[in-house]
């Protein structure tokens, strides 16, 4: 029969897989951060990105999708500069900006296969000059539970192996003290 020693370092090992498999934003090297969402079609994505609001207040805004090579396409912008709100919509895409409390958010309705890619909010300059804000939003294809902890597991494997090393590390050390 085993030890209370046993099950406590089991249940530690589950909880610390559970807190590194939570998803949330990452950045690698020299790369922008990005937060990864699940596209289920026919959904609607609602991204909320804050601001400076002593620099960007009373600056355009926009919503775009970042190409494979980088390229920069801008799918909503706002073209008013007004003190409270500011609203733009280009077919599935609304754009709203609240300069007095610094928050640009963005909806993209109705989901569809074909959204899968990467976004971002910016302070719009021009069309060759933008300021990203927050971290990018990366639009996974997700099909059914599998799909999500398919994508964590790898998440873990690859970004997570140091701390999964030194946490066998110690597991070892325990069952060799004990």
């Amino acid at each position: 029969m085993e030890g209370p020693g046993v099950w406590g370092r089991r249940l530690l090992l589950l909880l610390l897989l559970l807190l590194l498999c939570v998803p949330g934003s990452q950045a690698t090297g020299g790369e922008q951060e990005e937060e990864q969402k699940c596209l289920v079609e026919g959904d609607n994505l609602t991204v909320s990105c804050p601001y400076n609001i002593m620099q960007y207040a009373t600056s355009l805004k926009a919503w775009q999708r970042v190409g494979s090579r980088g390229s920069l396409e801008t799918l909503v912008r706002t073209e008013t500069r007004k003190e409270d709100h500011n609203r733009a919509q280009a077919g599935r895409y609304l754009l709203e900006d609240y300069p007095t409390h610094a928050i640009l958010r963005v909806t993209m309705a109705d989901l569809r296969r074909q959204d899968v890619g990467l976004y971002q909010c910016v302070i719009y300059l021009s069309s060759q000059q933008v300021v990203v804000l927050y971290h990018r939003i990366r639009l996974v294809q997700c099909q059914g539970l599998w799909m999500p902890a398919t994508v964590l597991a790898c998440g873990f494997i690859l970004n997570k192996s140091l701390v999964f090393a030194v946490l066998l590390v110690f597991l070892c050390r325990g069952r060799a003290a004990s």
